[in-house]
């Protein structure tokens, strides 16, 4: 057992030190399909602000960028300000793919409106890359198509709270689940004034109408949910934890929502008017659909979270009868609802 410790701290100092070791590559590619995509180019202090690093590092980054990319070149603009750009076709070309960057785009902004402005950044950053690696001419006539698509497509407005999930605190939290790394952090809970220093083994990262870090307590096996908005003074300890055995999809299909409780059978009786509807959608990953006779359609699954389900059912109005089946007591319940 004490090998198997120290081999498991070792390969997460491995992993910790790989991931250090390639990090200035990574920005340097980053920072290369920035230069790349941008049309004007980009000023110290814009380089600085997408990579989250200082104004020295990003002088750094800059002079290497030179080094290996000849071509960079730079401009002095009416406001006095320097921006650097490297030339399209510096980077392997794409052809034209103005549905795939609108797509990205729009749910970049989408994600920035929710305040989850953590993903909205990698969107982004994804949609720069197919730009950098477009031909000019494939961009030129594909950035109409963008802006028309762009203002052409949405989802509709849908209310729920602000993620509060900014790009800096994701990244803290994806290297210690990728390292096995323990998180010293303060957390204060819905019902606290007041917030507590927690040590937690982070899993995951589960996203519904708010996002929540999948962690348990060092020495329990238990996982529980954590709200990431709730967190703060967040720091990736150099400690390493042995993980057990976890299936992010398992342990969401648990409940319907977010909300984890032991699970139960669940019958969904929808009226006929209602079944074609209600056979397009997806209620859990477990459900099992049985259309009948009369039009009528039955949906089937085993969860938890039913209070979330309850909530959901009143959006199907008089439409749907809800049967909780209790095995225990050998009863039905039926969830309010209309």
């Amino acid at each position: 057992m004490i090998r198997r410790n120290i081999d498991v701290a070792r390969t997460g100092r491995a992993v910790q030190s790989a991931s250090v070791r390639y990090e200035p590559a990574t920005r340097l590619v980053r920072l290369a399909v920035l230069l790349s995509g941008s049309r004007v180019g980009l000023s110290l202090d814009e380089m600085a602000e997408h990579l989250e690093v200082g104004r020295r590092t990003i002088e750094r980054l800059r002079d290497r960028i030179e080094e290996i990319f000849p071509h960079l070149s730079f401009t002095d603009g009416e406001d006095r300000v320097r921006r650097w750009r490297l030339p399209r076709e510096t980077l392997p070309a794409l052809p034209a793919q103005p549905g795939a960057i609108a797509t990205l785009e729009t749910l970049a902004r989408e994600l920035s409106v929710r305040g989850d402005d953590a993903r909205a950044s990698d969107l982004k950053d994804a949609a720069a890359t197919l730009r950098a690696m477009m031909t000019p001419a494939a961009l030129t006539r594909s950035e109409p198509d963008v802006e028309l698509l762009m203002q052409a497509e949405g989802s509709a407005a849908s209310p729920g709270p602000r993620l509060k999930l900014d790009r800096s605190l994701l990244s803290e939290l994806r290297k210690a689940i990728l390292a096995s790394n323990m998180l010293r952090l303060k957390y204060r809970p819905a019902e606290a004034t007041r917030a507590t220093v927690r040590t937690l083994c982070p899993y995951a990262i589960l996203y519904g109408r708010r996002a929540y870090l999948i962690a348990h307590i060092p020495g329990a096996e238990a996982m529980r949910l954590w709200r990431i908005d709730r967190i703060s003074d967040l720091r990736v300890s150099s400690e390493v934890f042995t993980r057990q055995p976890f299936d992010l999809a398992a342990y969401a299909a648990q409940s319907f929502g977010v909300f984890q409780e032991p699970p139960q059978d669940v019958v969904l009786h929808f009226t006929p008017e209602a079944a074609e509807d209600a056979g397009a959608w997806i209620f859990h990953p477990s459900q099992m659909m049985e259309p009948q006779t009369n039009g009528s359609l039955i949906v089937r699954f085993r969860c938890g979270g039913m209070r979330e389900l309850d909530w959901h059912l009143y959006t199907w109005g008089d439409s749907v009868t809800a049967t909780i089946l209790d095995k225990d007591t050998t009863t039905t319940r039926s969830l309010q609802n209309g």
